[in-house]
């Protein structure tokens, strides 16, 4: 009997399981669309081979059982009987659920969509409701404006149920994003309004009254009045014309602009207030800090005419500017326009601390502080003009150095040859020795100081080098020659150190000596390279054993 309670139940089950309404939704997405064709057929057939023959199969056996006079009774054929029939209908409602799962996974964006859109409607509805009691509470805004936003809001909802009706997710989806950022901007919008029109009717001028009291008609001393009157009434005047604009961009529903403005509004009164507070200290700065900035622009002034004059000196006689007159010319008139810059704040704070008058030391402030920037800029380029001008006067002091060095060089090759006078092809070096001394002569520190242009120093500098390359050359073949001599006369006394220890060692010196005395010195040594290979074959051999 339990078998047959379960067995029923589960018909009732299969009877009320929704998944005819899941392929009738699927039907109707295909109608409109053509989409899920393949599904859909196979769904249907599925559906149908499930309904209409294999469940409807199983109720008809499972009545014509239970009609029998027997099939109440407890026997094992009846049980096992009941058994095969609740089995049949297990498996039924399993391909059924299977079938389910499948559409749902499909639908499935679909019930995700209309549960978003279950909060976001009720979501609209509160914020109708509180535009209709902003309505009512004065705040002045573009109702038209504000109704067209709210329709326009319904008109995405109506989008959305379309697309949503006949499976177009995508653009549903389109639809809810669109829906959301508009419920977004309302939101921000209603929390806006209240918080900026109350700032701007309550907060603000509550802090232009403390402002007014504290800088203008109680805490301001005679002298500073008139100016901080004039400062404080220019801040209400800028107030004023912000406040008009907040206005008239929350007619808009522009929140966004209408804070930017507000944060303006913020801006200038601190700005007043620093204005105010620091002048004091701004102008103690002036007052103890002016001579020494004074002095600053003096003492780079000297230094410029400085630079000036040795610039001149420099290329006084050539035909163009060089890049680094160049660069000190743009330098300096950089300078002179910030030192005058400089120099009428300084006249102007002069004359306000000896008439004892008020002036604007933030304003002012301001001004020193970019002309100080670009003073400092103008220090930097100074520099550099600097190192470049040393560079040249080291181009002069180099060239007098390097034809020292050369004469130098040349007179110890005349000291090495009168020493080494049994070297007698030492005597080709006199006459070449002789013209490179009588060449470099010409270029004496009275001709060198006299140059002036860059174009006369570059050719000097240039046959400069070309000597010392010249006296490099002969100096080298020099030093080669004296030490030829040496090694020649160090290799026959080596040889004799082996006498009667290698063969025929004796011919090898007679010969090297007559090399040696016709001042065959190269053969010389290519001679004794084989003797000398022995040597060092029979010193090795000896330290083997």
């Amino acid at each position: 009997m339990q078998t047959i309670a379960k067995a029923v139940d589960l018909i009732d089950d299969i009877k009320k399981s929704p998944l005819k309404y899941r392929i009738e939704r699927v039907s109707k997405i295909y109608d409109k669309t053509g989409n899920l064709e393949t599904e859909f057929m196979v769904w249907r057939t599925k559906y149908e081979i499930l309904y209409e023959k294999e469940f409807l199969n199983i109720i008809t056996d499972f009545h014509k059982k239970l009609m029998e006079k027997a099939s109440t009774r407890p026997s094992f054929k009846n049980i096992q009987s009941y058994k095969e029939f609740y089995n049949r209908l297990i498996n039924v409602n399993k391909n059924i659920h299977t079938i389910y799962i499948e559409i749902m996974n499909v639908l499935e964006v679909e019930f995700i969509q209309r549960d978003a859109l279950t909060f976001q409607k009720e979501l609209f509805r509160v914020l109708k409701e509180e535009v209709i009691m902003a309505s009512y509470t004065g705040v002045d805004i573009n109702e038209k404006k504000l109704s067209n936003t709210l329709d326009s809001i319904e008109e995405l909802f109506k989008n959305f149920y379309e697309n949503l009706d006949v499976g177009k997710y995508k653009e549903s989806w389109e639809s809810l994003l669109k829906i959301d950022q508009a419920l977004i901007f309302m939101i921000e919008l209603l929390d806006s309004i209240p918080y900026i029109i109350s700032t701007i009717q309550n907060a603000v001028p509550k802090q232009l009254i403390e402002l007014k009291n504290k800088y203008v008609t109680f805490g301001a001393k005679n002298k500073k009045l008139k100016f901080n009157a004039t400062k404080y009434s220019n801040l209400e005047e800028t107030i004023d014309k912000l406040r008009i604009k907040i206005k008239e961009e929350l007619l808009k529903l522009q929140y966004k602009k209408a804070y930017k403005w507000l944060n303006d509004i913020f801006e200038n009164i601190e700005s007043f207030k620093e204005m105010l507070e620091e002048e004091d200290t701004i102008k103690t700065f002036f007052e103890n800090k002016i001579d020494n900035i004074r002095n600053i622009y003096l003492s780079l002034s000297d230094s410029i005419f400085t630079m000036y004059k040795k610039f001149m000196e420099y290329e006084i006689g050539s035909k163009y500017q060089s890049e680094e007159k160049i660069l000190f010319e743009k330098t300096k008139q950089n300078f002179l326009y910030n030192k005058s810059e400089a120099e009428k704040i300084i006249a102007d704070v002069d004359i306000a601390i000896n008439r004892g008058t008020s002036l604007d030391f933030p304003n002012l402030k301001s001004k020193l502080q970019n002309v100080l920037k670009e003073t400092l800029k103008d220090i930097e380029d100074i520099e550099k003009a600097a190192k470049l001008l040393n560079k040249k006067s080291i181009n002069v002091d180099s060239i007098l150095n390097q034809v020292i060095f050369i004469k130098s060089c040349l007179n110890q090759c005349n000291v090495k040859i009168k020493q080494y006078k049994s070297i007698i092809e030492l005597s080709k070096f006199i006459e070449p020795i002789d013209e490179l001394l009588i060449s470099i002569s010409k270029f004496s520190p009275n001709i060198i100081q006299k140059v002036t242009s860059v174009e006369q120093r570059l050719v000097i500098n240039s046959q400069v080098d070309d000597l010392l390359k010249q006296a490099t050359e002969l100096i080298t073949n020099l030093n080669d020659t004296i030490f030829l001599d040496f090694i020649s006369q160090e290799i026959i006394i080596y040889l004799e150190r082996y006498v009667g220890i290698i063969n025929d060692i004796d011919k090898v010196i007679y010969n090297c000596e007559s090399y040696f005395k016709n001042r065959n010195l190269e053969q010389l040594i290519g001679y004794s390279l084989d003797v000398l290979g022995k040597i060092k074959k029979a010193k090795l051999s000896q330290k083997g054993k």
